[in-house]
């Protein structure tokens, strides 16, 4: 009986590995933004960049345009006609790697990234050229779904890669003591989705069709302390703080530097979403700037320099299982004696497969949500 219940169990767990998927397939895209600058120009407080940058080192062109790893080949225009960027986010970029990591932690001198993480979403949000670094406002973007599910997607893990990869880990300079990096990660991302955006221009933060999920910041943790500046060290912006490094040189919960493996998801901030199905739209909303702004020794230095203006992230992405009703923990569309043994085998787990509200722990709650919906979905 053991033995026909541990096969059970093994097909109903590669069930739920293979429900669950990072959606792309080059089927999404960025719907709008709240402002966007026109391309080659100058931006204005609030807008995302449209500058094209040369890297000297990797003859690479890269731009601030708003990150994400779904998208369309070619030019990418949003549901409001803005070309948003082009998606040649294919191959590979190498980055010949900052001294301080090479010397310090025994890095390669070059190593490669995907081009989507050696690409930035960036919006001019803090006043670096009033000399205060202060907030100018809110930034948000929208992002369409992958849309091959009509029915929208049980949305479970919304994830962002919340540094510079290029500037912390490529700028190579004989006087740079430690990694560093002119643009700065956001203080705080707050996340919302919907099922349906009739007004692809309307504000998130105050459209009923979108739900907040939740927020990623630095101040609890969630997102990583990147940047910082040292008045000592002589570098022109700010440093890595040492945790920064340690954590990308290994000291994290995967255990891999991140020359070795730079997908892997523990680069990424994750917010888990519960409760959220059908959902077809995702929302990143900055409403206090970047973590330049909030860095007092930065303010008062009164130091001025427009690469501090800016908020940046490198990448999006968004795991989801097909729509389905709640409870249904495999994704297979019916809630039955499947996802109740799911919850059943790994109950007492810090989170995992089985925790349907995702609150990091299996237990009475998630095999409550189970029974209440058991055989909603079955024919």
């Amino acid at each position: 009986m053991r033995t026909i219940l541990a096969l059970g169990l093994t097909s109903v767990l590669v069930a739920t590995t293979c429900a669950q998927v990072v959606l792309g397939d080059n089927k999404g895209k960025v719907r709008a933004v709240n402002a966007l600058a026109d391309i080659g120009s100058g931006e204005q407080p609030l807008q995302w960049s449209r500058r094209d940058f040369q890297d000297a080192t990797n003859n690479e062109s890269f731009g601030f345009w708003p990150a994400y790893t779904i998208q369309v080949d070619g030019l990418q225009f949003d549901a409001l006609g803005n070309q948003v960027g082009a998606g040649d986010d294919t191959g590979s970029v190498t980055i010949t790697t900052v001294e301080s990591l090479v010397n310090t932690f025994g890095w390669p001198a070059s190593f490669t990234v995907p081009r989507y993480l050696f690409r930035q979403g960036g919006a001019y949000t803090n006043r670096s050229n009033n000399g205060d670094h202060g907030v100018e406002g809110t930034v948000w973007i929208k992002y369409e779904l992958d849309d091959s599910n009509p029915n929208g997607w049980n949305v479970v893990k919304v994830q962002v890669f919340a540094w510079d990869v290029r500037d912390i880990t490529h700028k190579s300079s004989g006087t740079k003591t430690r990694s560093f990096s002119d643009t700065a990660a956001p203080y705080r991302i707050d996340i919302y989705v919907a099922q349906n955006d009739p007004n692809p221009a309307s504000d998130p933060q105050s459209d009923p069709n979108w739900t907040f999920v939740g927020t990623l910041s630095k101040a609890d943790g969630t997102l990583p302390n990147v940047c910082e500046w040292d008045p000592n060290t002589g570098n022109t912006f700010g440093e890595c703080p040492q945790a920064t490094l340690d954590y990308l040189n290994g000291a994290n919960p995967a255990g891999v530097r991140f020359c070795d493996d730079p997908t892997n998801e523990v680069w990424y901030s994750t917010l888990n979403v519960s409760g959220q199905s059908g959902v077809k739209y995702v929302a990143l909303v900055i409403p206090q700037g970047n973590q330049y702004g909030q860095d007092p020794t930065l303010n008062a230095s009164n130091r001025t320099n427009s690469g501090l203006r800016y908020t940046n992230f490198t990448d999006v992405r968004v795991i989801a299982a097909p729509a389905g009703p709640e409870g249904d923990v495999n994704g297979d569309g019916c809630v039955d004696d499947a996802d109740l043994l799911i919850v059943l085998f790994n109950f007492g787990n810090a989170g995992g497969q089985g925790d349907v509200n995702r609150d990091n722990i299996v237990d009475d709650a998630d095999l409550l949500i189970v029974l209440f919906n058991f055989g909603a979905g079955c024919q």
